[in-house]
């Protein structure tokens, strides 16, 4: 997964930890597509049960953005697996709470405190 330009992925137990990277509205959207789609071939690997969206070099993204954001975490639900976001920046926050994402997906507010609660919904 070294070649994505908008997200960096890597994988933490069973979780997959996906960063996007840069300025959310400044990409091509068929870039999005094929990074994502490249996401969800990697959410398909029966290792991999949770996906953790962390905001942290993020400060803003616009509703494409936010859709490939969602549709990576529903394939993960559908998968009986847990999604969340964590480390967004108080703007992001704003915005993720205005759309209710929230209620579907919880935000930490840290990647350590998300690994830490996903592991744990993980053992339970």
């Amino acid at each position: 997964m070294q070649h994505l330009k908008i997200f960096q992925v890597e994988q933490a137990d069973q979780s997959l930890i996906v960063t996007p990277r840069g300025e959310g509205s400044a990409f091509r959207y068929q870039d999005l597509h094929l990074e994502a789609n490249a996401i969800r071939a990697q959410l398909s690997n029966p290792q991999v049960r949770n996906l953790i969206i962390d905001l942290s070099q993020m400060e803003y993204f616009g509703s494409e953005f936010i859709g490939a954001l969602v549709s990576l975490l529903r394939e993960t639900r559908t998968r009986k697996g847990k999604g969340c976001f964590c480390a967004a920046s108080p703007q992001m926050l704003q915005v993720l709470q205005n759309m209710s994402l929230f209620k579907l997906w919880p935000h930490y507010e840290t990647r350590d405190e998300a690994k830490s609660e996903l592991a744990a919904v993980a053992g339970s």
